[in-house]
């Protein structure tokens, strides 16, 4: 099935807003056994989007996303209308419906076309036209209405005219590197290897595998490696049900029994942020000392101004110092520090932008490991995030 999806608005170009809708649509196709043959993003622009609408012509599928809104520039409606040959006309129910969600709000401005998709999350209808041997579909931009829109309305008629075509597998794999990943992928599967399609994906804080095969094509074959990449990666996997390396810690603490607390510094909080997204981690997370400043670091950790002078903020000692003093805490039995240079200033020769020192505590034992990530100043202090979570999840089920 040839599935098309062009995305509207200047703001997408323009850096303003981040495609998220893209990512989903791809991500939800993706899991009912659907491809996505090609993408466009165009600007409020007529020729633009006129040249994407011919683009799409004679696919399938053609699911647009953006545009539908009041202002002059939603230009979605009457260009697909007038590109398909159809003419708008005014609906009198979705005209009151739109009136009584706005309330006081309320304009006399509405029009519409073909099949109405209704939006129970905004004032923009998305619409379904049939035309030139397809679907096309319209649908609003903001993804709090495009979401719902595309499960309740898009999803089940393209299931309807088509069966799926290919078939996957997906494995989140944490505490290895991606390079690691795929050696230890290829030399499970052999030959094999060859004969399904595999992918590879870092996200975020875990590495993706993806193996998947059409419909038809021996599907013991797809479940046999499947099996094999579960046993290769053990405990390494995350678990159906979890999202992140960071969910998947908070099980295991939770199971355990086990509270773990953070000192940070160049991530900022960032590590007990990823936490407490978690509900109810509560259990299992009892705070943070975010200690910016050396005086911080001394008073509320308790790190030694020798410790300080001799080998500065960033170094193996410092960090081992902030560990001890988030694990004399009442209650804590696993702690994590971090200390780094995330940029874009500070670096020296001998410890240039990108040195991080992460560390990681339990009963009776410590660890810290130096490393260096590339990057601008987030990417440093998210991949600094990752591996502190990395390290104890690997600590933890070794």
């Amino acid at each position: 099935m040839d599935i098309r999806i062009i995305c509207i608005g200047d703001e997408l170009l323009s850096g303003d807003t981040l495609n998220t809708n893209l990512a989903y649509a791809g991500t939800r196709l993706s899991e009912c056994g659907y491809r996505v043959a090609g993408e466009t993003c165009v600007p409020d622009d007529k020729e633009r989007m006129t040249a994407a609408l011919k683009d799409a012509e004679g696919a399938d599928i053609v699911i647009l996303i953006g545009g539908l809104g009041p202002t002059r520039d939603d230009l979605t409606r009457p260009l697909t209308s007038a590109f398909l040959g159809r003419e708008l006309r005014f609906h009198p129910e979705m005209h009151d419906r739109i009136a009584a969600y706005l309330g006081e709000r309320y304009s006399e401005r509405m029009r519409d076309a073909a099949t109405i998709l209704e939006n129970r999350n905004g004032t923009a209808p998305g619409l379904l036209i049939e035309e030139k041997g397809g679907l096309w579909f319209m649908l609003p931009g903001p993804p709090r209405e495009m979401r719902p829109m595309f499960e309740a309305s898009v999803l089940p008629r393209i299931q309807k005219r088509g069966n799926p075509e290919w078939e996957e597998r997906t494995f989140r794999v944490v505490g290895i590197g991606e390079s690691y990943v795929e050696a230890a992928v290829r030399e499970t599967l052999g030959e094999d290897a060859n004969r399904i399609h595999i992918a590879y994906c870092i996200k975020e804080d875990c590495v993706m595998v993806k193996i998947s095969q059409r419909y038809g094509e021996a599907k013991a074959l797809l479940d046999d490696c499947a099996q094999r990449l579960v046993k290769r990666f053990g405990a390494n996997l995350i678990p159906e049900g979890c999202t992140s390396a960071v969910e998947y810690l908070g099980r295991i603490l939770k199971e355990r029994g086990l509270v773990i607390a953070t000192a940070e510094s160049c991530t900022g909080g960032g590590i007990a942020a990823a936490m407490t997204e978690i509900p109810g981690s509560s259990e299992w997370f009892h705070g943070a000392f975010v200690t910016y400043t050396n005086e911080w670091k001394k008073r509320l950790l308790g790190v030694r101004a020798e410790v300080l002078g001799a080998f500065g903020a960033v170094s193996h000692q410092t960090v081992m110092d902030m560990l001890e003093g988030v694990m004399a805490q009442e209650g804590v039995q696993l702690g994590i520090a971090v200390s780094g240079i995330a940029g874009p200033g500070g670096g020296t020769d001998e410890k240039p932008v990108g040195t991080v020192y992460v560390g990681i505590a339990g009963p009776g034992w410590r660890f810290v490991r130096r490393k260096h990530f590339n990057g601008f100043r987030e990417t440093v202090r998210q991949r600094t995030r990752n591996e502190a979570v990395g390290m104890m999840l690997s600590k933890l089920l070794s």
